[in-house]
């Protein structure tokens, strides 16, 4: 059995019985980044698990050795933080177990995707997710087009030292839309910048340290 186990976005409060209960149990744990995984497992003092790397990085390789041992063991598939298979290579690694006749179950949980919106004050009923957006500023400027002209809602993550380029590159094209960024997510520094671009990118910058940490990024065209 493959269990896809949510864990927690920042506060390690915020995992579910259910989700501890299960990482106890199983024989093995999937981790797409096993350092990340120990800070978790560590907390909860659980020990003693064969942990396996799995990432886009190794996902070749990995895949039909963590198939072949899905025959014999219950594992858990974990990312580094939230909700899998959104942002990582898990749809594989459930595809290729369901090809091989291994049973699924999820353990749903944390999301900074939908934490975020939840917290945006933007009404969502229909959104589109694309992870990380394009780096190069014509793609970037490309993909907000595309966005502005079917006047929907985009969820996005960045980085810290992308994240002005891109909420001005936003500006550019679409200085009218409503977006809300989600700072840090129920870690001590959480916050919300929500506005137009121009708006939002004057408050990231009245400090430095709203410029730090992890950020997800709703846009309503």
């Amino acid at each position: 059995m493959l269990f896809i186990v949510s864990t927690p976005i920042g506060n390690l409060k915020d995992i579910s019985r259910r989700a501890l209960e299960t990482l106890r149990d199983v024989d093995v744990i999937i981790a797409e980044s096993p350092v990340d995984s120990l800070r978790l497992l560590n907390a909860y003092k659980i020990s003693g698990k064969e942990i396996i790397k799995y990432n886009d990085r190794n996902k070749k390789s990995a895949l039909k050795v963590i198939l072949d041992i899905l025959k014999e063991k219950n594992a858990a598939y974990i990312t580094s933080a939230g909700t899998p298979s959104i942002s990582d290579p898990g749809g594989d690694l459930v595809r290729g177990a369901r090809e091989k006749g291994i049973g699924i179950n999820v353990i749903p949980g944390p999301s900074a995707l939908i934490s975020a919106i939840a917290a945006s004050g933007i009404r969502a009923r229909e959104f589109t997710f694309v992870s990380f957006p394009p780096k190069k500023q014509g793609q970037l400027k490309n993909l907000f087009n595309k966005f502005k002209k079917g006047e929907g809602v985009l969820v996005f993550f960045e980085s810290p030292f992308r994240i002005l380029k891109t909420l001005g590159a936003l500006k550019e094209v679409a200085p009218e839309c409503y977006l809300c960024v989600a700072k840090e997510m129920t870690k001590m520094f959480e916050n919300y910048f929500t506005g137009i671009p121009e708006e939002v990118i004057k408050k990231l910058e009245e400090k430095k340290e709203n410029q730090k940490g992890e950020f997800t990024i709703i846009v309503q065209f």
